[in-house]
């Protein structure tokens, strides 16, 4: 008999952990605690990096492991649009650049509108970079403006892809110094940069990180930035504000967005958590290293600049014929 007695409550013992574990696996809340970030772009490049470090250290401090998920296609679009579509319970966040939200939605039919999606967090910013061979004649960007200026259609440009914000932020600049150029489009900075070695080009315009390790060895020549202020990690290119055309300052910003009608608590909590990764050492080791400044905005600031500049890129896009 007690033998029996003791089978029976090891049966029920073994029962109500089985149960348990059901329980917990199905349970919501726990469900809840990994945050999806989804980055709309392929593996390796630069906005994946940035948000995967900080991403690393904002999972201390949100309460829950942060999980990246690549879905590339469609300049973004198809990634942002899975979030849009999601629960909006502040567990599946994009992480975006400025293609999906501020440019491919000018030129395409994408399945949601900036009312569809909250923006929460703006992480960093870096600018543009213009850098051409080392026997081109100019050595900063006033220079550069005088060659281009009275060389009509002689230079051409690479950039990551048509209507891409690398040429919107080239064409921004050279159109108020009536300078007319020859945009060559490519996939991606990778291609940009593969281009411009090859002499297939005369001048890259990209990101900072893919062009980085051949200026150092005096493989290209950096003139300018598409920033108000000079980078760190090239001091000797001229600014906007060197050559007078502060107004005109596109950035590349890596920003983070939820669907409507996430609660404003969550919103909060992300806000809190990444604001904290990106004081930490190895986020700041990393923006050092890869020409990025960190650049905090949140709530009606990060709201009016992305305003601001969708109505920029549209007027550029118009004259660029570009516009849907």
């Amino acid at each position: 008999m007690r033998h029996l007695m003791i089978t029976l409550t090891q049966s029920l013992a073994k029962g109500l952990f089985g149960l348990s574990v059901i329980y917990l696996l199905q349970s919501p809340v726990l469900a809840q605690t990994v945050t999806k970030l989804i980055v709309p772009t392929a593996p390796g490049g630069g906005t994946d990096a940035l948000f995967r470090v900080v991403s690393k250290d904002a999972q201390r401090f949100i309460g829950g492991p942060i999980s990246i998920q690549n879905v590339a296609g469609a300049g973004g679009t198809i990634g942002l649009a899975q979030v849009i579509n999601s629960v909006p319970d502040g567990y599946t966040l994009a992480g975006v650049w400025p293609a999906p939200v501020t440019v491919v939605p000018q030129t395409s039919k994408v399945p949601y509108t900036p009312s569809d999606y909250i923006p929460v967090i703006q992480l960093s910013t870096a600018p543009y970079i213009f850098c051409v061979r080392p026997d081109f004649p100019a050595n900063d960007g006033k220079a550069l403006m005088e060659e281009l200026r009275k060389n009509p259609k002689k230079y051409t440009y690479g950039t990551d892809g048509l209507g891409g914000p690398a040429q919107l932020a080239a064409e921004r600049i050279f159109r108020t110094q009536n300078i007319q150029t020859v945009d060559v489009p490519y996939k991606g900075a990778g291609e940009t940069i593969i281009g411009f070695l090859s002499n297939q080009i005369d001048i890259y315009v990209g990101s900072i990180p893919p062009v980085l390790q051949h200026a150092n060895v005096g493989k290209a020549k950096c003139l300018l930035v598409s920033s108000v202020n000079r980078n760190a990690q090239f001091p000797n290119a001229s600014s906007l504000k060197d050559i007078g055309l502060a107004k005109e300052e596109t950035l590349l910003w890596r920003v983070i967005l939820a669907p409507k009608d996430t609660k404003p608590e969550r919103i909060n909590q992300i806000v809190q958590a990444y604001s904290k990764a990106m004081k930490e050492p190895d986020t700041l080791r990393y923006l050092d290293e890869s020409g990025e400044s960190s650049a905090v905005l949140t709530g009606k600031e990060l709201q009016e600049k992305l305003t601001q500049e969708y109505a920029a890129f549209s007027q550029i896009l118009k004259s660029l014929n570009l516009a849907k």
